[in-house]
């Protein structure tokens, strides 16, 4: 550990927890707008409303505010999920509009990160470090799909819901993230019906 990381700050008071809070949303919001290159630290400080010493005492540079956002997006999306699937009776609801609640909740997530989900494909070709920490948060996605898919497994036509988990979240993950980032070619109910039918059809007796 070199000089400068032994000088980064662990916040301990509520004070300082807020502050540090403060950056990484200021962070995301910049890199949300303007992308990771475009954006410097003095920009994340004064957005943050402290000062670019200040944001020095807590992050080493932008890629160490970049993780922590990374950290960040990943819990509050996956708890965006959480939330909006504990509002769902699984025993009444239609498989269909179920799917179809689970991919709008996902595109809802994604709408405030367009800026800052272009720069994540980038990086995580180029920064090990990120990469691992993608892959973790993926994983998780995953094992929350089979998990969802086990609360059904009765309705199943499939016996091996670990590889059906990884179809379905691969498959939603590439469509959602088609409809938030790409130019639209199609209308955007086009696909979230055919993706629905698609996996109604897959999954389910």
């Amino acid at each position: 550990m070199g000089e400068t990381e032994d000088k980064i700050r662990t916040p301990q008071q509520e004070r300082s927890i807020r502050t540090k809070e403060a950056i990484i949303r200021a962070a995301m919001q910049l890199f949300s707008d303007k992308g990771f290159y475009q954006t410097n630290t003095k920009e994340i400080a004064a957005a943050a409303g402290v000062s670019t010493g200040s944001f020095y005492s807590y992050f080493v540079d932008k890629r160490a505010v970049f993780i922590e956002v990374l950290h960040m997006y990943g819990d509050e999306l996956l708890a965006r999920i959480e939330d909006s699937m504990s509002e769902i009776n699984f025993n009444t609801i239609e498989r269909t509009d179920l799917i179809l609640h689970l991919i709008d909740t996902l595109l809802l997530a994604h709408k405030a990160f367009i800026g800052y989900h272009k720069d994540l494909s980038i990086m995580y070709h180029s920064d090990e470090a990120i990469k691992q920490l993608m892959d973790a948060q993926y994983e998780t996605g995953r094992l929350k799909t089979l998990t969802y898919l086990q609360m059904g497994q009765d309705e199943l036509k499939t016996a091996d819901t670990e590889a059906a988990s990884i179809i379905v979240f691969e498959s939603v993950s590439a469509i959602v993230d088609f409809i938030s980032f790409s130019p639209q070619r199609i209308a955007v109910d086009r696909l979230k019906s055919e993706l629905v039918h698609m996996l109604v059809q897959y999954l389910y007796k």
